[in-house]
């Protein structure tokens, strides 16, 4: 039962969450809020589930009626607050959806925080289930729905999982096309106006238009990347969703290589424009 949310701990916000409710706009703060929440919950299941384990050596130890009832309320403890940790881990990935820094297509969104939103009613009627006077036998199988379900569940939990971290790269591209189409721009009107009070030499100007050759080199092997990462989440289904998952965030972190190499280029442009030519 504790491996359901093993998988979670190692995956939880790793990468989606560590730099980088509906498909409405929410501020990061109600963000941190839910988060904190599946944290404090996520200790309460660890606990629950400390208990749990140990009624359920006592019983198998002695067997006794007594045993058995105090197994049967910790395992059904346990399980509703499992469940409850799965609901508060869903609803920290569809809050991530309105942070600013994100950048995903409404309809993706929507998309996503609709299937998300459907295994949150499910599970919230789930724990309902769960009874004292139920058999160890029988809160073993109502807890199997729930594992069965969250492998069935696996490649959208994955791909929203990877959306948002790709979203945060989209927010990134947005603003750094924002800058290189100013300073393209800049640097246009330097060479053609040739001012006296600033001028660019033809060397400079060379050296600036080698730069712009191996951005436009780099904007197409980030895209390549881009294109790469997204078609490998596509493939994620069931239990090898998660290794899918890996595959295309160590893609897009390769993206963001040739991102921050893009712009190093920029910052030689800029300083041989800021650069007078007797300092050149």
């Amino acid at each position: 039962m504790k491996r359901l949310l093993n998988v979670l701990v190692v995956f939880v916000f790793c990468f989606v969450f560590s730099g980088f409710a509906s498909a409405q706009n929410v501020t990061r703060e109600e963000f941190s809020k839910v988060y904190a929440e599946y944290r404090a919950k996520y200790e309460d299941y660890t606990k629950a589930h400390d208990t749990y384990v140990l009624s359920k050596k006592q019983y198998e130890q002695y067997k006794t009626l007594s045993a058995k009832e105090n197994l049967q309320r910790d395992t059904q403890n346990m399980l509703v607050k499992r469940d409850e940790v799965l609901v508060l881990y869903y609803k920290s990935i569809i809050s991530k959806t309105g942070d600013s820094s994100i950048s995903m297509p409404e309809d993706r969104k929507n998309e996503y925080t609709a299937k998300f939103n459907t295994e949150i009613s499910w599970l919230e009627e789930h724990k309902g289930l769960y009874k004292v006077t139920d058999s160890p036998e029988t809160l073993s199988a109502k807890s199997e729905e729930v594992s069965k379900r969250y492998v069935t569940f696996q490649a959208d939990l994955y791909k929203g999982l990877y959306y948002l971290a790709r979203g945060k790269a989209e927010k990134y591209s947005e603003r750094y096309n924002f800058l290189f189409n100013d300073l393209y721009s800049l640097t246009e009107k330097i060479k053609n106006e040739q001012r006296d009070a600033y001028k660019l030499s033809d060397a400079k100007i060379e050296i600036i238009d080698r730069w712009f050759g191996e951005i436009n080199l780099k904007n197409d092997e980030y895209s390549k990347l881009l294109t790469r990462a997204d078609s490998e989440i596509l493939k994620a289904v069931g239990k090898e969703s998660k290794v899918t998952y890996g595959t295309s965030i160590k893609m897009l972190k390769d993206a963001m290589v040739v991102f921050t190499t893009r712009l190093g280029y920029i910052q030689e442009i800029i300083k041989e424009i800021k650069v007078s030519e007797s300092e050149y």
